[in-house]
């Protein structure tokens, strides 16, 4: 296995979290989150020094996520200027990997605090996208759309400026695949495929969101997997679980990856050879998810 094995601090609340987790694993590697205020940031800065593998933007956090979907030519500009906090959290790490939500279907910033999102978004701001109203879930055609596709190729010139950018700063861009909520961007293999052609940008494969989606598109998700992988453009990879699929369930629930019968050994053999980060994206029992990947990997050995 040639990346790094790695968890998310998304679900650690506090310090001494971080502190407890490093004392019983030892190997502990961490991917910087996007719900990090700049006080937590700095408190743990010290006990992360040699163990930070990838910053999610925005981090330190921000109110809003950028949004280079936009046509607002002032919300492309404040994206900018908010992605150009977390390049510098990256270089004072020494961490090449800066991970990506690369837009929303609207002119608008969208909250990154989950509760002001959702209520943004189930008061009808994508209305015209939504095919399930629990949970603002997509519409199967959504992102085939021409609205959509409009959008979606805009962001993408935005995403070429900034691969630029990035490449020259010795960084990676790495653009992640969302769930697939009314609104949301890139959420299929043919849009990651995509994205992986535009020079000098590379790819985040969350494995959680992709589950959903290919309940909702249509598609199959090992071959979905292997045609992302096949770019040879992930540098990360986001591993979780969700119960998607039992009895009517379409929920990004950051579950532990063994639960809900998901086909972590399947994900980990089709990944394990690339040279990807495997980032757990967990919100709960961080040893017992890190001892799971362990395993898998020895077991696929």
């Amino acid at each position: 296995m040639k990346g790094f094995q790695a968890i998310s601090l998304v679900g650690f609340p506090n310090a001494a979290s971080v502190k407890a987790f490093i004392d019983a694993w030892p190997y502990a590697r961490f991917e910087l989150a996007y719900n990090m205020s700049e006080s937590f940031l700095k408190e743990v800065t010290p006990i992360l020094a040699g163990r930070v593998v990838s910053v999610h933007s925005c981090c330190p956090l921000e109110s809003f996520f950028p949004n280079f979907a936009s046509y607002d030519a002032e919300i492309i500009e404040k994206s900018h200027t908010m992605l150009r906090r977390s390049v510098s959290t990256s270089l004072e790490f020494g961490v090449p990997n800066v991970v990506l939500h690369p837009g929303y279907a609207t002119d608008c910033l969208i909250p990154s605090e989950v509760h002001e999102r959702m209520a943004l978004l189930e008061a009808g701001i994508f209305k015209d996208y939504v095919g399930r109203a629990e949970g603002s879930i997509a519409r199967s055609d959504y992102t085939v759309m021409s609205a959509y596709r409009k959008r979606f190729e805009s962001m993408q010139k935005e995403l070429a400026q900034l691969g630029r950018s990035f490449s020259g700063k010795g960084l990676h861009l790495a653009v992640e695949n969302l769930n697939p909520r009314a609104g949301y961007m890139c959420m299929t293999a043919e849009e990651m495929i995509e994205i992986a052609s535009i020079p000098d940008v590379y790819l985040c494969l969350d494995v959680g969101h992709l589950w959903i989606s290919h309940l909702v598109f249509g598609f199959s998700f090992p071959a979905a997997i292997e045609r992302i992988m096949a770019t040879g453009k992930v540098v990360s990879c986001h591993l979780h679980s969700n119960a998607s699929g039992q009895n009517g369930v379409l929920e990004d629930s950051h579950d532990d990856f063994d639960a809900n019968g998901f086909p972590c050994k399947m994900i980990i053999d089709c990944i394990k050879e690339s040279g990807a980060n495997m980032v757990l994206e967990t919100l709960n029992h961080p040893v017992y998810n890190a001892q799971v990947l362990f395993h898998l990997l020895e077991e696929s050995a």
